[in-house]
This record gives structure tokens, sequence and C-alpha cells, in this order.
């Protein structure tokens, strides 16, 4: 049985969208995304139904939350490398860092690959979630290597991306066992080892 996020009274000064996402999860997990409903939503969060659409436009945004700061760690691990270090361990490395070691993020991790993985609904809208990642690693290639078109910097990125969701969904299908973050490296030094 899904448990409400616990609240004091009144309405939130700041909403816990990491707690929202946790609760609505469970929900998902236990009843399915096309049907729940936001007044569902509200019952497992604590979290009015007026409050939770003044904060995510769909049902989509509160399963995807996650996405945006793993891009902005990406970012800071891009920014913060090297000039001079080389390009494939840099990236490797950026994209490991982008994945939350977080304990609780961990827990939550297998439920939400697979909810994203298999609901249509969300499959959907993964390009254009996934495309501000994307773009920040195509611009670090771009800017490593200026002579190459852009277009071959965007299609790297997007095998990156690609790579780096199917080591994570091959975690969870296998148990979930370990720091999902070493099996995203092992497969990034796969792919860097096997391309020529």
């Amino acid at each position: 049985m899904t448990r409400p996020v616990s609240r004091r009274p009144g309405r939130p000064s700041v909403l816990d969208s990491r707690a929202v996402a946790a609760g609505a999860l469970r929900l998902w997990t236990e009843r399915g995304f096309a049907t729940t409903s936001w007044q569902d939503l509200a019952d497992a969060t604590g979290i009015s139904t007026r409050t939770l659409l003044r904060h995510f436009a769909t049902r989509s945004d509160i399963a995807w939350i996650g996405v945006a700061p793993a891009t902005g760690r990406l970012r800071e691990a891009l920014a913060g490398a090297a000039e001079d270090a080389p390009v494939a361990g840099v990236v490797r490395a950026a994209i490991v860092e982008s994945v939350s070691r977080d304990p609780r993020i961990h827990e939550l991790a297998p439920d939400w690959l697979r909810l994203i993985s298999s609901e249509p609904e969300l499959a959907a809208t993964a390009p254009a979630v996934y495309q501000p990642w994307i773009e920040t690693l195509a611009g670090y290639l771009s800017r490593r290597r200026p002579t190459a078109p852009a277009a071959i910097g965007r299609a790297i990125a997007t095998a990156y991306q690609a790579a780096t969701f199917a080591a994570l969904i091959e975690w969870a299908e296998a148990g979930a066992v370990g720091d999902c973050a070493e099996s995203v490296d092992r497969m990034l030094c796969w792919l860097e080892t096997h391309t020529p």
C-alpha cells in the first residue's frame, strides 16, 4: 500500500520534488502509469492536486524529474575537465559522474527504469527529455574537436546516451546489484575498447 508523504497542514512553501517523484513512482508501480489520476497522485504524495499541477504540467514531468539534475552533473563534470585531457576519458568520467550515487535514488531506480522503458507515453517523450543531456555532451565534443561536423558530435552524444541507458536497464534487469554508475562505467569502457 502506498503511504502519503507526511507534510504540515496548510500550503507547502517549497515542494519536495524528489518526495513527490518517489510517491508517484510507488503508486505507478502498484497501479500503472496510465490508470493513475492526478487525484491518486495527490492522495499518495500528500500534496494537493492544485499544487501538483502548479509545479508539473504533466505526469510525465514527474516521471522525468531526475534527468535535469543528471544533465547538470554532466555539465559540471565536463566544465571541470582539463582541456588537454583525452576526450574519451573525460566523456566517460563525466557520464559516470552524471549518474546519481544517492542511495535513495538507487532504491527507486530499478522501478523508474522499468517504468520509463515500458510505458508508451513516457517512451514517446524520452527524446525531448534527453535532448539537453545530449546537447551538453555534443557541445563539449564540438569544442574539443572543432573541425568535426556538428552532426558528428550530436551522433556520438546520442550513442553515448543510448549506451548509458542500456547499461542502466541491464543493471535494473539483473537485480540492481551494486552501483549503477559502475555498470555505466563498464559499458562505456567496453564501448571505447570496441569502437574503431
